[in-house]
Parts: structure tokens; sequence; C-alpha cells
């Protein structure tokens, strides 16, 4: 299923509706609180319908439009008895938003997040874990110290400026974020294609570690920078492009945004909020850029 954009009025909906469907391309019509979102069923028909929406846009009173709904009415009633007939049903059509299946690259992600985070509990001298942080550091009493500059990178280490996003510092640390990135990776990686989804995360990734590091020091880990860079992609370009198929119950959305601010407050304790600011912020420029371009 894909949503190929939203209509204001439902008479305008289902007339458009009618015309894809004689036109034999099987969609429906579902009512949100902005209008009325229309979804293509399959996927091989998306750019024709895309083309065919662009068109009704610029010109929804044409001709070509009208008289279409008597046609559409019998091409529904035949498909209603044909389903009536069958005991298959196609869970896609019925539960479009509901896909257990994981992205590769979002399956390489969590691979790597739960192997380096399963080294850092079984290293306890870090000394394999120190190759995996964005710079080395010594704890000196209450305080750390390192080597301005993050020198390994300049020495070619540049592995360094993405590897924090696999360190996490307990099981719910890494079960809450890798849920976040199951959800938000796989759906991201389904609609944009997976070369697209890896430089996505690559950029949030050294955003969000680089920010961490300047503000906060070198001790920290974790994909919440990540995570928090795909929801504001996602809940943005959705916002300004719905036909990119993205999109975020608003209550998810207020969820995350008042978790990000009670880790702000400290009383969820030592939480890398930098990382998670530079996230959302570079999640939601580029969801933004790209909603634009788009269009």
């Amino acid at each position: 299923m894909r949503m190929i954009g939203t209509l204001p009025q439902k008479s305008q909906a289902r007339k458009f509706s009618d015309f894809l469907l004689v036109n034999g391309i099987p969609n429906q019509v579902e009512e949100e609180a902005d209008g009325y979102q229309l979804w293509v069923r399959d996927d091989r028909h998306l750019a024709a319908a895309e083309r065919y929406f662009s068109e009704f846009q610029s010109n929804p009173e044409a001709e070509t439009y009208r008289g279409q709904g008597a046609s559409a009415g019998a091409i529904r009633a035949r498909q209603e008895r044909l389903a009536k007939k069958s005991p298959v049903i196609d869970v896609r059509t019925h539960w479009h938003r509901l896909d257990t299946s994981i992205g590769p690259v979002t399956g390489a992600l969590i691979l790597l997040s739960v192997g380096i985070t399963l080294l850092a509990m079984a290293d306890r001298s870090n000394e394999l874990l120190d190759y995996f942080f964005i710079t080395r550091y010594d704890v000196v009493g209450p305080y750390l110290q390192w080597s301005g500059g993050l020198p390994e990178i300049r020495h070619g280490q540049a592995w360094r400026l993405v590897t924090p996003i696999f360190i996490h510092s307990g099981v719910l640390h890494i079960l809450f974020n890798m849920l976040w990135l199951k959800d938000l990776g796989s759906e991201l990686e389904r609609r944009q294609g997976s070369l697209y989804f890896s430089v996505l995360v690559l950029v949030v990734a050294i955003l969000s570690n680089l920010g961490q590091y300047l503000l906060a020091g070198p001790n920290f880990g974790g994909m919440s920078g990540v995570v928090y860079g795909l929801l504001g992609y996602c809940w943005i370009r959705g916002r300004f492009n719905p036909s990119s198929g993205l999109s975020l119950n608003q209550g998810v959305v207020t969820m995350m945004i008042i978790w990000f601010v009670l880790c702000w407050t400290g009383l969820i304790g030592n939480v890398a909020n930098w990382a998670h600011t530079f996230g959302l912020v570079a999640g939601m420029v580029w969801g933004f850029a790209a909603a634009k371009l788009r269009r």
C-alpha cells in the first residue's frame, strides 16, 4: 500500500477513487484529520496513480472524472462477490500499515548494536570497546580526561564518527532503541530504499555523535540520536509530502517529544541529550528539504 496524496473534500476523494478504479488501479480512501487520504494497493500502479493525482489536482472538474461512479460501483460489487467466495484474506490489503518484516540495513544495524553491546558487557577492561568510542578517554576520580581534536579520527580511525551508536549501557537501553529502530528504520527503508536509508543513518549518526562530543564529552553511546533523526525525518516528510507514504500517529510523536523533554530535565539519569537534539533537528531538516524537493 502506498499513499499518493490527500484531498480536502470527501466528494473529490470519492470521484478520484472511482476514476482510478475504472482505470484498473485498486485503491481505498481513508478519512484523517487533515482530509481524505488516497492509498494505492499495488506499488506497480504507483507511478500512474501519482500522475493521475497531479492531473486531477490541476482540474478536478474536468469531464474525464465525471460519470465514473456507476462503473466503479459495479467493479466494487463484483470484487465483494469474489471475496465472499474466497476464504483467503490478503492481510496487506486490510492492514496496510502492519508489516513485521525488517529491512536488510535495519537488520544489520540491530545485529551490530546487539553484538557490540554484548562485547561491552563482557569486556570489563574496555580495551576492545575503546575502539568504538568517538575518542579514547580516561576516568580520573570524578572527571574524564581525553585529548582534544579527535586525534584517532585524524589519524585514520574514521569509523569512530559512527560506532558510538552501537554502544548501549544495558538491556533496557538497547531494547528501547532497537524497537524504535525496527519500526522506523524498516518503514523508511521500505519506502525510500536501502541506499537512501543508509546515507540518512550515516549522516544523522555523525552529526549527533559530533554534537554530543563537542558539547558534553566522549563518554556516550546509543542509537537514540539516530532514532530521533528517523522520527524527525518521517514526521516532517510525511507532514509536508503525504504522497511519500511516510506518516506517524500524532500520539507517537507527542510521546517521543515528552520523553525528549524528560531526558533534558535529568530525571532519567545520564542521557546523551545533545545526540538526541542534533539527531532530531538533522532528521527534521532533511525531511523538510526532501519534501520540498519532491514537490
